[in-house]
């Protein structure tokens, strides 16, 4: 009995809980707000920000954020910052997710402070994403049944101006933006962002009327229109005619709406100045000079605001082809990375080996009376004949690292603020760990989804660091950036009837070559188009001749430019129309396309600048 009491108080003693010291609440706080809107929302291959506030009440630390995406580990995205003690710092750190699950974690001297899931809102790429800057979240959300281009519908995302992006890169999911009125004054870096992303191709619609001052007072300089007092009464017939609808006046008899002062280069979209447009870059700035509530109870409303916004697919091409198979750069190389032996020199070296290995080999040893040597020399032989074929390809692949560049610069005729898209191709001749270093503001993804890659972001920059590449292998980066055009156009260029009729002058001191005006499927071949040049520009609609009337000469160029041209916008324009017949260039714009053999590198390899071989393709809008 005793015996069984013993046991029972050992069992009783080891089921015993134990105190435990309790784990001090870590000095850091962390919150985050993800998404283009901060409620989660993002777009497939395309960046979003994720705005993260962080305070220490604690010593210094050294805080490693990292950002997973659940649905695919490959690529891991991480900011490294520093937190002085008493520090209060707030980060964007630009991110790419493929699935509607991830995971913030972070980090200080190898121990986890912080981990929290995030559930995203995936919008579908079929969608035109609008933002809207407003009180009133309702206001336009009939816009959500209108038809854009292609019967394409909309998505209206309500934003909050505190998590607006401040990087035009990380605004391109939005096809427009709606200012109504400003809850908050945006930052100077978040309006600059804005005009940036007008000029690369945005639709910004600006709002008046008596809520509208706020918005009137942050984009004032950039307005079609000069603003001025309100007035009541406004009349309404101008908007039956954009909506194609009668019968306004039963539901707005009239709008209280600002006077306006039309700017030069400006137009107005109805005769009576309720609603004007100016052209900056690719993109547009819409002024509509009252309350853009007042339609709400007017059927009309969506067809009126479809109409105005005239929204079409934009080109984005890392978007495009970011975790794609499609490596645009090696595909379209026109010389190999390495000289290759010649058929003859490889037959040769064969025939050598098995004479040598062969006849030669018993002969000499049965002259020397050593035939049982050759247990030895046949394997001496073989290595010396291995050596001999690595030293030959050692010398083949050399020492030097290259890098290959493609650039894709989309700007406006003006030059100015132009996005980069640059698929950068890193060759390895040895089995080597490489540290790749880019520029501040750059974004970089890799090609393939199933390529690992480790992208850290930090107060020094943009690096991946440990990069292993093995002998003789090419990879390829997809690096997004803004940068400046060094090309500007001068151009005349009007649409009469169903021809493009004008003139066209290179304005710039680079030469362009394998140049061409482009109307969706329709081109005009113009070839080398020299600094100072002019051009007559005749343009037919429908001839569906987008690179089959000619094709360029390509025998000394570093990349097939026929096969990315039709790559590019055959991808492109079937995710658009996929009854498109051909490559065509999305939308109503004209555009020039030329090439140039100029092209600035845009990684560093192992803290040293890195020689680039490549070219730049320039895309530019002709508005």
């Amino acid at each position: 009995m005793i015996r069984y009491l013993g046991l029972i108080l050992l069992l009783a003693l080891l089921l015993a809980p134990f105190p435990v010291a309790a784990q001090p609440p870590s000095p850091i706080s962390i919150s985050l707000k993800a998404g283009i809107d901060g409620e989660g929302s993002f777009r497939t291959n395309h960046w979003f920000p994720v705005q993260v506030t962080l305070a220490n009440d604690g010593p210094d630390r050294r805080v490693t954020l990292e950002w997973r995406d659940l649905n695919n580990a490959i690529l891991s995205q991480r900011y490294a910052i520093d937190l002085p003690g008493g520090a209060r710092k707030q980060i964007t750190f630009p991110v790419m997710q493929s699935g509607s699950s991830a995971q913030l974690v972070a980090t200080t001297d190898g121990s986890e402070i912080f981990r929290q899931r995030i559930n995203l809102n995936q919008l579908r790429n079929d969608l035109m994403t609008i933002g809207l800057l407003s009180a009133d979240p309702s206001v336009l959300s009939s816009i959500a049944t209108a038809d854009f281009d292609g019967g394409r519908r909309a998505v209206i995302l309500p934003l909050n101006p505190t998590v607006l992006a401040d990087d035009p890169l990380l605004l391109k999911t939005f096809d427009a933006l709606v200012v109504r009125e400003l809850t908050t004054d945006l930052r100077p870096a978040q309006r600059d962002a804005i005009i940036l992303w007008v000029q690369q191709g945005g639709t910004l619609l600006i709002g008046g009327g008596a809520v509208g001052e706020t918005a009137i007072r942050a984009f004032a300089d950039v307005l079609p229109v000069t603003v001025g007092p309100l007035r009541r009464d406004a009349p309404v017939g101008e908007l039956e005619r954009l909506a194609n609808l009668s019968g306004i006046s039963n539901f707005v008899p009239s709008l209280t709406a600002n006077t306006v002062t039309l700017r030069p280069n400006a137009q107005t979209l109805t005769n009576d100045g309720l609603i004007s447009q100016i052209t900056i870059g690719a993109g547009k700035i819409i002024f509509a000079s009252f309350d853009l509530a007042a339609l709400r109870a007017w059927p009309g409303e969506s067809n009126v605001w479809a109409t105005v916004l005239d929204l079409q697919p934009r080109l984005d091409i890392g978007a495009t082809f970011r975790f794609s198979f499609n490596d645009l750069l090696q595909s379209s190389l026109n010389t190999s990375l390495f000289p290759l032996p010649s058929t003859m020199a490889l037959l040769a070296l064969i025939g050598v080996y098995i004479i040598v290995i062969g006849p030669i080999n018993f002969l000499a040893l049965r002259r020397l009376r050593r035939l049982e040597w050759a247990w030895v020399t046949t394997p001496l032989l073989v290595v010396i004949f291995l050596a001999t074929s690595y030293g030959m390809s050692f010398a083949l692949r050399g020492t030097q690292t290259q890098l290959l560049q493609l650039a894709i610069v989309q700007s406006a005729a003006t030059g100015g603020e132009a996005t980069a898209t640059t698929f950068a191709g890193i060759f390895a001749p040895q089995r080597q760990s490489y540290t790749l270093t880019f520029a501040d503001s750059a974004l970089v993804t890799p090609l393939r989804i199933d390529e690992r890659l480790v992208i850290e972001h930090s107060d020094a920059g943009l690096t991946i660091p440990d990069l292993l590449l093995d002998a003789a292998a090419f990879r390829t980066l997809i690096v997004e950036q803004m940068t400046t055009s060094p090309v500007q156009i001068r151009h005349q260029i009007a649409l009469n009837g169903q021809r493009w009729i004008g003139t066209l002058a290179n304005a710039s001191s680079i030469p362009l070559r394998d140049a061409m005006v482009v109307h969706r499927n329709d081109m005009q071949w113009i070839g080398a188009l020299a600094p100072g040049a002019e051009v007559a520009i005749d343009l037919s609609i429908d001839n569906d001749n987008f690179l089959r009337d000619f094709m360029p000469i390509e025998a000394e160029s570093l990349f097939s430019h026929t096969f990315v041209l039709e790559n590019l916008f055959w991808y492109v324009s079937s995710r658009f129309d996929p009854f498109m017949n051909g490559p065509a260039l999305p939308g109503d714009d004209i555009y020039l396309i030329g090439w140039s053999d100029q092209v600035a590198p845009v990684v560093q390899i192992d803290g040293a600048p890195a020689a680039a071989r490549g070219e730049t393709l320039y895309i530019i809008a002709l508005r």
